[in-house]
């Protein structure tokens, strides 16, 4: 049960993760889209990194719940380990 609680726990973290990145996806495409119609400025490169760094976590999230589905106890991985997987969003 104690592995079962984990993984629920890391998918919840996963979730939250998840929901930053694309809240903050979601900023840049509007001022993006604003910024094309004249409106306003583009997003700036601080957003773009906050936004790289939200999805980052998420990604290690997400590896670290494909880590406890096959009954990986690591607490975590390098790039390396985890395949080279290109971010998803």
């Amino acid at each position: 049960m104690e592995h079962d609680e984990a993984l629920f726990d890391s998918l919840a973290t996963l979730r939250a993760a998840h929901d930053k990145a694309s809240g903050l996806m979601t900023e840049i495409a509007l001022l993006g889209a604003r910024a094309l119609k004249g409106r306003g400025s583009v997003p700036s490169l601080v957003q773009l990194q906050n936004y790289m760094q939200a999805l980052a976590q998420a990604q290690r999230q997400a590896a670290r719940c494909e880590d406890l589905m096959l009954g990986r106890t690591s607490p975590a991985r390098s790039d390396a380990a985890a395949g080279g997987r290109p971010y998803v969003h």
